[in-house]
């Protein structure tokens, strides 16, 4: 997306048509053979045509090269490129979680296709250079459904309040930002509906967002009632989601992973202190400061979690818990709907200026 924070060098390639084939050789890039016919990862035609836009969603694949979208399933012939129907000979796999292309199939179909250079880590201001890109800000109201998260002494449930303020939220951001056409809000959930922890990150990456918010109330693990404070949570580090946990709790948080391969491992490990955890880290920040400003508990701090959400959303990510619902005095506070469109409004701050700081508005 041309609005991301960040965008990459592929190094210099042949500008004429491409021949994928020899790319993958050339390059050494690992082939896989499935019944005597040669795959390759999703990743390496991801970098071989020079693009990092990418989603799965359950069976479903999509791709993005500028504004042209490649679309196709695990285990289907079918594929959609740039609005044309192609019919591949050996269908799409998904192995121990890694998508794999038919080698042969995709070189046919983008042999015409020149992929272009960029460079590395070149920040990308919204600025009148590139005005008619997209600036995608997901906001994620935890819980909801079968799922209603903690519950206070009183009934409140955690589903109600988080879907409440992210509506409120939602609507203040596109008041103070309405002059900005390019700025687009969304919300995971618009309704008392149940999403899974991997539909919110998947939808995330398939709307290619700059950042995701995500508003939780929060509980004590005894439910004790003088638990108290707000707190904003920041990745540990970031993944793809290639590999799932075995095990998730109540709140979203990993317990235990399956073994992934070693070299994705390395990956993962290498990203731990990227630039997107220090931007996460940075608008934490910036929530915890305008929530102090205007709530009188105390100040729990921005620090970093090891939640689902965060961990495979791939653009910055925040988690801010806005108060105890199992603290009864917080409770009936947080049933006030002057005081949460108090907190909306403050969390809506905190994004406004987390993007004048970075440049992104005036």
């Amino acid at each position: 997306m041309k609005s991301k924070f960040f965008i990459f060098l592929f190094l210099t390639l042949n500008l004429f048509s491409l021949n994928l084939e020899e790319e993958v050789k050339s390059r050494k890039f690992p082939i896989y053979y499935i019944k005597n016919t040669p795959y390759i990862s999703i990743k390496t035609f991801l970098k071989i045509i020079n693009a990092e836009n990418w989603a799965k969603i359950e069976d479903r694949v999509f791709v993005f090269i500028d504004d042209t979208q490649i679309k196709f399933r695990i285990d289907d012939n079918n594929l959609i490129y740039g609005g044309r129907s192609f019919e591949l000979k050996n269908p799409a796999k998904e192995i121990e979680g890694d998508v794999l292309i038919p080698l042969s199939d995709f070189s046919q179909i983008f042999s015409g296709y020149t992929p272009s250079t960029k460079k590395i880590f070149e920040e990308v201001k919204l600025n009148s250079e590139n005005k008619n890109n997209k600036f995608i800000i997901v906001i994620d109201p935890g819980h909801g459904g079968h799922d209603a998260g903690a519950i206070g002494n009183y009934g409140l449930k955690e589903k109600d309040v988080n879907l409440d303020v992210a509506l409120r939220l939602e609507k203040y951001l596109k008041k103070q930002l309405e002059k900005y056409s390019n700025i687009e809000i969304y919300l995971t959930r618009r309704e008392d509906i149940f999403i899974s922890l991997e539909d919110r990150v998947n939808m995330a990456k398939a709307l290619n967002a700059n950042i995701f918010f995500s508003v939780h109330t929060n509980s004590s693990r005894l439910n004790r009632e003088n638990a108290t404070g707000f707190e904003t949570f920041y990745p540990y580090s970031k993944a793809e989601v290639n590999y799932l946990p075995k095990s998730i709790n109540g709140e979203g948080e990993i317990i235990e992973e399956n073994n992934p391969d070693p070299i994705l491992s390395q990956i993962v490990n290498n990203l731990n202190e990227t630039d997107v955890i220090d931007e996460s880290r940075i608008l934490a920040e910036i929530v915890q400061e305008k929530l102090a400003e205007r709530l009188i508990t105390p100040d729990r701090g921005a620090k970093r979690g090891n939640f689902y959400v965060l961990k495979y959303t791939p653009m910055i990510s925040v988690l801010t818990e806005i108060g105890f619902i199992c603290n009864p005095v917080i409770e009936i506070n947080l049933k006030d709907v002057e005081v949460r469109q108090a907190i909306a409004e403050t969390l809506g701050k905190a994004i406004v200026e987390y993007l004048k700081k970075r440049n992104f508005v005036d």
